[in-house]
């Protein structure tokens, strides 16, 4: 088997392409709603996929022996024998080094920032031995992203109101999110002892919980949208991104298809917000 599809597997980079349009977005609000250099993005681009491919890599070091026990996560690449634990170790290590060089080509602030979102993207999926409050980490690894950018972007730890709105929605969005996808696992996860919030509450009441998250990311971009214009066109977004969260909460909908588009369209639309 050729080992470049097993690691686009492994890393799942291209899955980035969703998560970028929010990266923009934190872009343009930190260049005083401007397009920023060329260069700039290049770097944010760089800097993303090297995150990426780290935290991917580290999440399923990670969870390798909880993988190995799930008939859902069986076949991941190293508890299938696809990869070897060195070669993931070889991986996470590369993904760091294209994150760090790219942190530093962005400025000194960031190179000295960058060991915080780093430290998330390695340690998030810990989180799920603790606490079965886990899907907000990755939640919150997302909504840094943004606002990472949005620094990177202005040179200064100055935030706006509505960087922070946008940081909150993306929160809200992706937490919302993996707590639906997590419920795919609910009986595994009580039978490994895995913490989440479906093995801890039940599907029924962990829907809920996801259905209050995702209410508050609508309420936080509705929030962005007012305060950014008052051009009529900005609630095509705002409703675009409301109704595909909606969705994805109807039960008779396939789990991995509210995930995935559906959490795509619901976050490229709220991004699409701040360039009312």
């Amino acid at each position: 088997m050729s080992l470049l599809p097993t690691l686009a597997r492994f890393t799942k980079v291209e899955h980035t392409i969703f998560s970028l349009p929010l990266i923009f977005a934190g872009a343009y609000l930190g260049a005083g709603r401007k397009i920023p250099a060329l260069a700039t993005l290049a770097w944010l681009v760089l800097a993303v996929t090297g995150g990426r491919i780290l935290g991917m890599a580290m999440n399923r070091i990670l969870d390798r022996e909880l993988d190995a026990r799930n008939v859902r996560t069986r076949h991941r690449e190293i508890p299938a024998g696809a990869l070897s634990l060195r070669q993931g170790w070889l991986v996470a290590a590369a993904g760091l080094v294209v994150y760090l060089a790219a942190c530093a080509m962005l400025g000194w602030r960031i190179l000295a920032l960058s060991p915080v979102p780093a430290i998330l993207l390695i340690s998030y999926s810990l989180l799920k031995r603790f606490t079965c409050l886990c899907h907000y980490g990755i939640g919150l690894v997302l909504g840094l992203a943004p606002l990472a950018a949005h620094v990177a972007v202005r040179g200064d730890l100055l935030v706006t109101r509505e960087i922070v709105l946008l940081a909150g929605f993306v929160c809200c969005w992706m937490s919302g999110y993996d707590i639906i996808y997590a419920l795919q696992d609910e009986a595994s996860d009580r039978a490994t002892g895995v913490h989440s919030l479906p093995s801890r509450l039940g599907g029924h009441a962990a829907q809920w919980v996801a259905g209050v998250t995702h209410l508050i990311g609508v309420l936080l971009l509705v929030a962005l949208a007012a305060w950014c214009t008052t051009a009529p066109w900005v609630w095509v977004p705002v409703g675009v991104s409301a109704l595909a969260m909606g969705i994805s909460h109807l039960p008779w909908l396939p789990l991995p298809a509210r995930f995935f588009p559906i959490s795509a369209m619901a976050g490229i639309a709220g991004s699409l917000v701040v360039y009312a």
